[in-house]
C-alpha cells in the first residue's frame, strides 16, 4: 500500500511519511493501491493537483484524509473534504488538524491494517 500525498507546506508529506508505509507525491508515477493524504485550496476548495490525481487513478484510491488549518481557516477548515466525496465518491478517513496528533496516525494505520 502507498501513501500519496498532495502537500504546498510539506505538513501533509510529514505525515504521510509518520504512517510506517512508502509515501509519494501526487506528481510521482503510481501503480499500487493507496491512500491519499490531500490539503485545501483557498477557502476550502480541492487543489487542481488533487483533482488531477484522483481523475487519473481512480480505481486505486481506498481512501483519503484532508488536512487542514482550523485556526487559520476556521468555518472552511476541511472544506474540501465534502466536495471530494459528493464529486469522486472517495472514502473519507478522517479530516486532520495542522499535520494531525499521534491518534489521528493510529487511526489512519488502523484503516490501512483493514485493508
Amino acid at each position: 500500500m502507498m501513501i500519496v500525498y498532495d502537500s504546498h507546506t510539506g505538513v501533509g508529506k510529514r505525515f504521510a511519511e509518520s504512517l510506517g508505509y512508502p509515501a509519494q507525491s501526487v506528481k510521482e508515477r503510481l501503480d499500487e493501491p493507496c491512500i491519499l493524504i490531500t490539503r485545501n485550496a483557498g477557502a476550502g476548495k480541492i487543489p487542481w493537483s488533487t483533482k488531477r490525481f484522483i481523475k487519473k487513478h481512480p480505481g486505486l484510491i481506498k481512501g483519503f484524509v484532508n488536512n487542514g488549518d482550523s485556526v487559520k481557516h476556521g468555518r472552511t477548515y476541511c472544506g474540501a473534504t465534502p466536495l471530494i466525496i459528493e464529486k469522486y465518491g472517495l472514502k473519507h478517513i478522517r479530516d486532520i488538524d495542522r499535520g494531525g496528533s499521534l491518534d489521528d496516525v493510529k487511526a489512519v494505520q488502523a484503516f490501512l491494517a483493514e485493508l
